[in-house]
């Protein structure tokens, strides 16, 4: 068997070399001319699957080691018989966990508390799930908008759009979906961004095109009213690099890239082509150990203080945005390559569970909220 996968899909080889020869390429790079002879296609979000790449080759399986799927055709998989499969919900909690850094970072410069302040979440799958109950545990009132979901439970708890755009954070976790009941292309555009408040947070971690970026750039040069936060962008490499330098908090489609999140991906795709194969499952992901894991806190009345210490020895956003940030002096095809080459080399980002914390100076507030967003207190 000759399976093709991303060179970017951690441990691949280990995983599906025992079906046969697995060949590696740059995403963008996969052509039909390599796919000829394969019988499988294992990708990440930068590769178009669609008819021009894979008619009149032998392949027979295509997953994609993402929870984003509009880069698959899957009509058209689905009318050749190709069978496919995605990775949803394997990098739910490191994108949860990025949305917590950006309100904290924000929140601090701002100088504003967690407690009484309004996050609208926008999409309630395996995202917008958790990143609610990390959110209700920092003391936030949530407003959730999912129209897919209200339809088929006719649960009052999901709001209108406007509402969940009023809110102090407003955070995207939907597909994207071009045209339709449930159309997501530009769902915060030029009619409607206007909604969100002076003060506020906006942060996207979706899909680009979920925000219209000419309308946010637009808002942002003409009167910076509201911050924003972007992990991702229309037009990826070649993103509009204006927006980028007003941002706020600007990284390069990273919000899902812990480390475990990644190895999850591998292991999801792994298991549904064991299942395509009827073989039985017998990869698991090699697992680097953390060392040095144990965080003393500082003693501080403030949540938001606490928690930034905390993630200052975990994650600190700031350096992912500051080094996306340097490409800026660069031209148009290098940033291009710059920015694919951050995604490629992304340093290892371990998630919360990954750490204990020394409770001594802990309030039982702080070490419940702690506890809940997945820190063991030691």
């Amino acid at each position: 068997m000759l399976i093709v996968a991303d060179e970017n899909i951690p441990q691949v080889k280990n995983a599906f070399g025992d079906f046969g020869e697995v060949k590696l390429f740059h995403g963008r790079s996969i052509t039909k001319k390599d796919l000829i002879d394969a019988d499988a296609l294992l990708v990440r979000s930068i590769t178009r699957v669609d008819k021009n790449l894979l008619e009149g080759t032998k392949v027979k399986f295509v997953a994609t080691a993402t929870i984003g799927t509009d880069h698959i055709d899957k009509d058209y998989l689905n009318k050749a018989g190709i069978k496919f499969a995605d990775a949803a919900g394997c990098n739910a909690y490191s994108v949860a966990e990025y949305v917590i850094c950006s309100l904290t970072e924000v929140f601090l410069r701002n100088g504003k508390d967690f407690r009484n302040s309004t996050i609208g979440i926008v999409g309630y799958g395996n995202i917008g799930t958790k990143v609610e109950a990390f959110a209700k545990a920092l003391g936030f009132d949530t407003v959730l908008n999912d129209p897919p979901l209200k339809r088929k439970t006719s649960n009052s708890k999901f709001k209108s759009l406007e509402e969940a755009l009023v809110c102090d954070v407003v955070t995207f976790h939907v597909p994207l979906n071009k045209g339709g009941l449930d159309n997501t292309v530009h769902l915060l555009n030029e009619e409607n961004i206007n909604k969100i408040k002076d003060g506020s947070l906006l942060i996207n971690s979706s899909r680009g095109a979920v925000v219209d970026n000419q309308a946010l750039k637009k808002v942002l040069m003409k009167n910076k009213r509201f911050n924003a936060v972007l992990d991702v962008w229309e037009n990826e490499p070649s993103i509009d690099r204006e927006l980028l330098e007003i941002t706020d908090i600007a990284t390069p489609h990273i919000a899902g890239y812990s480390y475990e999140g990644k190895l999850n991906s591998t292991l999801f795709i792994y298991n549904k082509f064991c299942e395509y194969s009827g073989v039985e499952k017998k990869w698991k992901p090699e697992y680097l150990p953390l060392n040095n894991n144990i965080i003393k806190p500082i003693q501080t009345d403030s949540n938001a203080e606490l928690l930034k210490n905390i993630l200052n020895n975990i994650y600190d956003i700031n350096d992912d945005s500051i080094v996306l940030k340097k490409g800026l002096k660069l031209s148009e095809e290098e940033f291009s390559r710059y920015f694919d080459d951050l995604r490629k080399n992304y340093r290892i980002r371990r998630e919360f569970f990954n750490y204990k914390i020394d409770g001594s100076s802990l309030t039982g507030e702080q070490a419940a909220i702690l506890k809940s967003l997945r820190f063991e207190i030691i």
